[in-house]
């Protein structure tokens, strides 16, 4: 899944890396899956103007028990940050297994994912 961010400050912004990425259940209130895992791909540094976006990838391995927890949201903290903002997944939803623990289910890329043309 990729995911948008988009600079809504006056200024220019650059960031580089991992944003945090928790899966939140649809009420929120304290309904909180696994935080997602960091993969090995390595991103570019990212410098937006005023209303630019970057994206990165979020994969997750989808529960196939039947017994998975449903997830609507997600709360993201872009990279060096540590304010985060709830992102509603409007009518998509992640489904993941219970925690097993072994490997987790949910991994994020930095920042700076490209499709198409131009920036």
């Amino acid at each position: 899944m990729a995911v948008s961010m988009k600079n809504t400050a006056s200024r220019t912004c650059a960031m580089r890396g991992f944003p945090g990425v928790q899966l939140v259940g649809p009420d929120g209130l304290g309904d909180l899956g696994p935080d997602a895992a960091r993969t090995e791909a390595k991103g570019p540094a990212v410098t937006l103007a005023h209303g630019e976006e970057t994206r990165f990838l979020l994969r997750y391995l989808p529960d196939t028990s039947g017994s998975g927890k449903k997830y609507t949201r997600l709360s993201v903290t872009p990279p060096n940050e540590r304010v985060s903002e709830i992102v509603d997944l409007g009518r998509l939803a992640i489904t993941v297994s219970p925690e097993s623990g072994h490997a987790p289910d949910v991994y994020v890329d930095p920042v700076g994912y490209h499709v198409g043309y131009g920036k």
